[in-house]
């Protein structure tokens, strides 16, 4: 790979649609996230802010490492994964995809693969909007400039217009990366089987590469799986994931990448620079889990997501607020009633008038939006009961402000 020692001078002009152009926002970004569950802990308030899925597999994960602590080393591990991990992964995926290549986690993958890109010729990624507020960053890590397709946000559902898709990423052409996560982060869209196809007649016609950020692959309420063997048979299309949601374990931080053999060798050797390896002991541990934890448990997980999903909707629909209805993932975006101002303060306002905390989305939008939050459903029953319970029995903000 090329050296890019100095990116951040080169080429922060270009990065003209993202949230941010320095570090500063980009502080911004990761300080949301603490500032919101410092204040849920301070009002003791449900906190659903943050992407933290319910720990259901916990004494799964807990077991897992117990059995292979004594077999572990604590010395460098092959950079593209253990033969194990590499193909308990592969097993995930429809026969004849690319091998795996294991990575500290699902946001290192994207990372990686969009160095492994940029030193490919690419200079411009494509992602919708609102998205997940760690991309700009990474756009910038890789060097290239950004741009956003919006979502449309309806209380019916989200839904993407593909003639708009086409249209941006069009000029693109080969310098072009789509990077697509269905289940999308915040908004829930789920691409439908007529939307794959035509994903990948774009890529087929423009020669744009794909990236499938596939870290909420198992929470679909409605709508198809990612068609895999269909868009990796265009030669452009890569998948990142990790265990972070499906197997509830964020802080474990073990993902991977299927790419094509070229882009998989450039990806690799920007995760050698990232974090070399992932330890041995995780990636023992996830072999087992693997395993373990069946495609009808995972079913029966986000079905328990489903009902939880549908409880909060109730609740926040009850008490007021215009939500748009998620057909997979973690969360519910909605607009609180009647709120005045803008930037975080409506999420504050809300903590402090409902006990309820969710995240701003003001890190997730480059164009003027209503004041949505994200609500996330990845906690407890408990916790969404008592979530619901107190958004229903609490004033709206507006009429606490007016006395």
């Amino acid at each position: 790979m090329s050296v890019r020692v100095s990116w951040t001078e080169e080429r922060k002009d270009t990065v003209s649609t993202s949230t941010s152009t320095s570090a500063e926002p980009d502080s911004q970004v990761v300080g949301v996230y603490q500032r919101m569950t410092a204040l849920a802990a301070e009002h003791s308030a449900i906190n659903l802010s943050q992407g933290i899925p319910e720990p259901v597999y916990d004494t799964e994960w807990r077991a897992a490492l117990a059995a292979e602590a004594s077999l572990a080393h604590f010395q460098y591990t092959p950079s593209a994964g253990t033969p194990r991990l590499r193909e308990s992964v592969a097993g995930l995926y429809p026969d004849g995809l690319p091998a795996p290549v294991i990575t500290s986690g699902c946001t290192e993958s994207l990372a990686a693969v969009l160095l492994g890109l940029a030193d490919d010729g690419c200079d411009t990624v494509l992602w919708l909007e609102p998205f997940y507020s760690y991309y700009p960053g990474l756009a910038r890590i890789a060097g290239m400039d950004a741009r956003s397709v919006p979502i449309e946000l309806a209380e019916t559902a989200p839904r993407l217009d593909m003639d708009r898709l086409a249209a941006e990423l069009a000029p693109l052409g080969r310098r072009g990366v789509l990077l697509l996560n269905s289940p999308h982060n915040p908004t829930g869209l789920v691409l439908g089987s007529d939307e794959w196809t035509a994903v990948r007649e774009l890529v087929d016609r423009h020669g744009c590469h794909l990236v499938i950020d596939d870290v909420y692959r198992d929470f679909r309420y409605r709508g198809p799986a990612v068609p895999y063997a269909a868009l990796m048979e265009t030669g452009r299309t890569t998948v990142a994931g990790g265990v972070s949601k499906s197997y509830a374990a964020a802080g474990l931080r073990l993902g991977w990448l299927l790419a094509p053999d070229r882009l998989a060798r450039r990806a690799e050797t920007a995760h050698m620079h990232l974090s070399n390896c992932a330890p041995d002991l995780l990636q023992r541990a996830a072999v087992r889990l693997l395993a373990e934890v069946d495609p009808m448990r995972l079913a029966r997980t986000a079905q328990s997501y489903r009902r939880k999903r549908d409880h909060l909707l109730a609740a926040l629909t009850d008490s007021g607020f215009t939500a748009s209805v998620p057909d997979g993932g973690h969360f519910v975006m909605a607009v609180p009633p009647e709120i005045r101002s803008w930037g975080p303060e409506p999420a504050v306002d809300l903590l402090r008038n409902t006990g309820v905390c969710a995240l701003p989305l003001d890190h997730f939008f480059t164009r003027p939006h209503a004041p949505w939050l994200r609500f996330s459903f990845g906690v407890s029953v408990g916790q969404v009961e008592e979530a619901a319970r107190r958004l229903r029995r609490a004033p709206t903000a507006r009429d606490t402000r007016d006395g």
